[in-house]
């Protein structure tokens, strides 16, 4: 008894982990190589600030959510929802700048 118990205890977890696992996929940001800061310095954005920015998305955002892919949002919608986010995630005016900054350099690359 205490075995198929156990099992349907198990199985419920199971369940349960992959339901809430529906929608929930984290991406990984793109990471700043090369290619990636030349296309920053087209946009005149420094290697500095793409660094920045994405290690500011990657550890302040996921405070809240799991990261959106960058292609999830198009480069016109970014700019918006990072004003809605900044104040949340605490950024200061040049942290939310460099945030931006790399995910709409790294939008760019995505297509």
């Amino acid at each position: 008894m205490k075995l198929k118990r156990l099992t349907t205890f198990a199985a419920a977890i199971v369940c349960l982990v992959d339901l809430s696992s529906c929608g929930t996929t984290s991406f990984t940001p793109p990471p700043v190589t090369a290619e990636l800061a030349r296309a920053g310095a087209h946009q005149h954005v420094d290697l500095a600030a793409l660094r920045e920015g994405r290690t500011l998305f990657v550890s302040r955002c996921i405070e809240c959510h799991t990261l959106p892919a960058v292609s999830q949002h198009s480069a016109t919608e970014w700019p918006r929802l990072i004003d809605e986010m900044a104040g949340r995630a605490n950024l200061k005016s040049t942290e939310r700048d460099a945030v931006l900054a790399y995910i709409l350099v790294a939008h760019s690359q995505s297509h």
